[in-house]
């Protein structure tokens, strides 16, 4: 690698600072570049260091964290990193909500004896390290027309099953699809989100909460049925090889990933054929771009989410790349965009 990847890290607890600096110090490739022990430090630290990505404490006195995110990433964006407890004794929606504010990712705190929770952290410091931020206007988003894939338009579609892939800025996506989405949609819909294994409950009890469907994580054997929305569990593929089932399989990673978005798609390709609907959302890599290529071969309908939407497009993009994409929406438009392919509705060109 070459110039070091440069790093401030906020937390208030002395100990924290000094285990996460230890911790990211030991990577040659990584350079703690300031400390900071409440968010007002952090705001006014990052303007006059400039560093490449911050780790980013929640609960810290003076400022906390989700209003320092919500100040950097209007005034001098930079990838965050938010680091917290054992996500299990906090409340999903006060650690999501900094994903909302523009933060990139979530990761445990290390603990005295990390090990392998401190390479974890420099490795995932190194990858949002590359990711184009953008500024994030205090106030109401405004919202955009999605890009049209240079197609035709998208025909109607009898929906058997909705299958989503996403990565880095794909909560923020899938929290607005959920809660948009109407109580009846009569399609149920398996979700992999690349996330940190210990947040997967709490992101399962956040997208519930924002929801009219029924929002769970998956179990092996689950029966798949209109209004259940099933998400993908950590350290196992869940896959579709039956219609109406659900079988969790452990394995080997597929590029990279365990959970594999492109292994369930694929086998959602097999299973339903021409009623599957496969949705590629923003994330770092290819995963999901083999199996979006899977449904559109079986005759299903392959979505992506634009490249002006997103948080990083490497995985449509990748999609794109591999011609396996029929529509690109914007990510305020999947849940309108399903509910109306949802009627039988065909969506007009420019949509």
């Amino acid at each position: 690698m070459g110039k070091k990847v440069s790093v401030l890290v906020v937390d208030d607890s002395l100990i924290c600072r000094q285990l996460i600096s230890a911790a990211l110090s030991d990577d040659p490739d990584v350079q703690v570049v300031g400390t900071a022990a409440n968010g007002q430090e952090a705001v006014a630290l990052t303007k006059e260091l400039r560093p490449h990505v911050i780790t980013m404490d929640v609960d810290m006195p003076v400022m906390d964290g989700l209003t320092a995110v919500e100040h950097i990433m209007a005034e001098c964006p930079t990838p965050i990193l938010v680091l917290t407890g054992d996500p299990r004794s906090q409340a999903p929606a006060l650690t999501y909500r900094a994903l909302e504010l523009g933060a990139l990712a979530l990761q445990i705190k290390p603990s005295i004896d990390a090990g392998a929770d401190a390479w974890n952290l420099t490795k995932e410091v190194k990858l949002i390290s590359s990711v184009r931020v953008i500024r994030h206007v205090r106030g109401p988003k405004r919202t955009q027309a999605g890009t049209p894939h240079p197609t035709a338009v998208l025909p109607a579609v009898s929906m058997g099953i909705v299958a989503v892939a996403a990565s880095t800025g794909g909560p923020q996506v899938l929290y607005r699809m959920l809660s948009e989405l109407p109580a009846d949609f009569p399609a149920p819909i398996v979700i992999v989100q690349h996330i940190n294994a210990a947040f997967s409950e709490s992101l399962a009890s956040w997208l519930a909460n924002a929801s009219k469907l029924k929002v769970r994580l998956a179990q092996d054997g689950d029966t798949l049925a209109p209004g259940l929305v099933l998400v993908a569990p950590p350290d196992q593929h869940t896959l579709v090889p039956l219609r109406g089932r659900v079988v969790l399989k452990p394995g080997v990673e597929r590029d990279g990933h365990m959970p594999s978005g492109t292994m369930l798609l694929e086998s959602v390709a097999k299973t339903y054929g021409r009623r599957a609907v496969g949705v590629v959302l923003t994330g770092m890599g290819a995963d999901g771009a083999d199996g979006l290529l899977a449904i559109k071969q079986a005759g299903g309908l392959a979505l992506a989410q634009n490249e002006e939407s997103c948080v990083v497009f490497g995985m449509p993009g990748a999609a794109v790349e591999r011609k396996a994409v029929d529509h690109l929406i914007h990510g305020d438009d999947v849940a309108a965009t399903l509910a109306r392919l949802a009627r039988g509705e065909s969506l007009p060109a420019g949509r």
